[in-house]
């Protein structure tokens, strides 16, 4: 994943917990956003194992949320 694609979803974490969401719903959001990621990654890298790496650091950042 690329640095320019963690600060965008890091971004969009922070917004939508700054928005004053409940925490069930900011979760999803950022699951979303991860599996959006996922598939750009994939698709960008032509399927490389990082991307999965990276799904999984990110899912575990929503996590603690």
């Amino acid at each position: 994943m690329t640095t320019r694609l963690r600060i965008l979803v890091a971004a969009l974490c922070l917004a939508a917990s700054a928005a004053g969401v409940s925490s069930p719903v900011v979760a999803n959001d950022c699951a979303q956003r991860c599996y959006a990621q996922e598939n750009s990654c994939r698709r960008a890298t032509k399927d490389s194992p990082s991307c999965g790496a990276a799904l999984t650091s990110c899912l575990q950042s929503c996590r603690k949320r």
